[in-house]
């Protein structure tokens, strides 16, 4: 599975990961607001904090807002039901309008924030009501596109009670700079569905057999090529030493429609993983492989683009990377299904550095730790030395001039995308109702920015109503995404 590697071959055949890029140190004050005369999308306001209050004085030629060169995307999914799909005049995020399996309009855009401010998907609805439990949800991102769920709700409101036989819509939101952001509602998969009629009577269009479950939290997907091609994937475990892989290309090979396609794959014997305890903390592609993370196990890698149609006997490449012994010798502290872990995270850069991130608390209070991975092939990690960092010196960060940030443990770690010594951390203040995003120089020991989680967004002149904003955290997992260096210069504008 060389195409798994995301390093360069030495000549002694060692792979040898990229240097680490570096950032200038320091807080930064990003302080970023949208013009509604305009009306052009903008960096989000985000309430950070200033280091020198000189630095909010206007100044007489104000420089061009720089585009963030990675987001923090929040799972949670702004929904807008208001007239003309909400959508703000020449918004450059804006995609074209689509249409759910209902066909009710779809129409999605994009608050963007620099990091470590949260980023969201808006999605622009008319002709529906909200669903208690069943809203949008952002699964996974790569490069310039973004897969999220939609529920569509039936047409006959007295099956609405029934809310988790609803069917569920598929998108792909992607842009380019050379044209409008698009819309892609993918097809149902019903392998494995089992068959209703009474429900399917009530499903628009008319199908003869639900869905195929599948898991938000087992999903990907994988952009290649220079045409907007990308590949969306779904692992089950559904034996001991077998697991079965769900696989949908767009565009599809030629002469074939775009669908789902389920295959087997076979888990080595002397592979040291427990199928029935594998929960799936974080999917991210690699190269043209997809990495399924247990936190607490390792990394499950397979190549997705391997063209297998020809080929009905071919089996789909698995690789399986242990983690760092040390890091083995620990347990989950939640373990119920679809319960995130907010004290451990495997990311992968920009140029392909695998790194885990532990917040160890069995010596209280916690001690942060960080390893990388140097050969994916020999699944050899390092520990990062310098990105240690005990609680002592964690607060002592969070102390020096920043009396607002809460000296509390740190939650769901999250490594920059364009910096691996950069993590991204969340911090609960309990007494206040409030919870800040900031983020650290592991390496430089140094606070660089902070800003507030803001859990519902309210730009849009009190839409939606208090009573209906989703205002608080309840714990998940953010995703990254290089989304905004795909758009077009003028997408973002103070």
């Amino acid at each position: 599975m060389e195409n798994c590697s995301p390093t360069r071959a030495s000549s002694n055949g060692v792979g040898k990961l990229p240097p680490s890029p570096t950032r200038e140190n320091g807080v930064t004050n990003r302080s970023p607001t949208r013009d509604p005369g305009n009306g052009r999308r903008k960096l989000s306001p985000s309430p950070t904090r200033s280091s020198d209050p000189e630095q909010r004085k206007p100044s007489a030629s104000p420089p061009p807002p720089r585009v963030p060169k990675w987001l923090i995307l929040d799972r949670i999914v702004h929904r807008s039901s208001r007239r003309h799909c909400g959508v703000v005049k020449d918004d450059a995020t804006a995609s074209a309008l689509a249409q759910d399996c209902a066909a009710r309009p779809v129409r999605a855009s994009l608050r963007i924030a620099d990091p470590p401010a949260v980023s969201r998907l808006y999605l622009h609805l008319t002709g529906r009501p909200a669903i208690s439990f069943q809203e949008p949800t952002a699964i996974a991102a790569h490069r310039n596109s973004i897969l999220f769920r939609l529920t569509a709700p039936f047409e006959d409101p007295m099956w609405w009670h029934d809310r988790y036989s609803f069917p569920i819509d598929y998108f792909v939101y992607s842009c380019r700079s050379s044209s409008p952001p698009s819309l892609t509602l993918l097809p149902p998969c019903f392998d494995d569905g089992h068959i209703n009629p009474q429900l399917d009577k009530l499903c628009t269009p008319h199908r003869r057999q639900q869905q195929r479950t599948m898991s938000p939290e087992d999903m990907g997907i994988l952009c290649h090529g220079d045409e907007g091609e990308f590949t969306v994937a779904e692992l089950t475990f559904s034996k001991r030493y077998e697991i079965e892989l769900c696989l949908l290309h767009n565009p599809p090979p030629a002469g074939s429609s775009m669908e789902w396609n389920v295959k087997k794959v076979q888990i080595p014997p002397d592979t040291k993983i427990s199928t029935y305890l594998w929960m799936t903390d974080a999917v991210f592609p690699i190269g043209s492989c997809l990495c399924w993370v247990d936190n607490y196990q390792g990394m499950l890698a397979i190549d997705v683009l391997t063209d297998s149609n020809s080929n009905p006997d071919h089996q789909q490449c698995l690789r399986y990377i242990p983690l760092p012994k040390k890091a083995l010798k620990s347990q989950r502290l939640y373990k119920d299904a679809g319960e995130p872990d907010p004290l451990r995270s495997v990311c992968v850069t920009d140029t392909g550095i695998i790194k885990l991130v532990c917040i160890l608390i069995e010596c209280p209070p916690f001690t942060i730790k960080a390893w990388t991975l140097d050969d994916i092939h020999e699944g050899r990690w390092t520990m990062d030395l310098s990105n240690t960092m005990g609680a002592e010196e964690f607060f002592c960060l969070l102390g020096t001039g920043h009396s607002c940030l809460p000296q509390v443990q740190p939650s769901f770690p999250l490594v920059s995308l364009v910096d691996p010594d950069v993590i991204c951390f969340l911090l609960e203040d309990e007494d206040r109702g409030l919870f800040w995003m900031i983020d650290v120089n592991m390496k430089n020991k140094k606070l660089l920015s902070s800003a507030l989680y803001i859990s519902e967004e309210e730009e849009e002149d009190g839409y939606p109503p208090k009573r209906g904003r989703r205002n608080n955290f309840f714990g998940h997992c953010f995703i990254r995404s290089k989304f905004s260096s795909y758009l077009s210069e003028n997408a973002i504008t103070r």
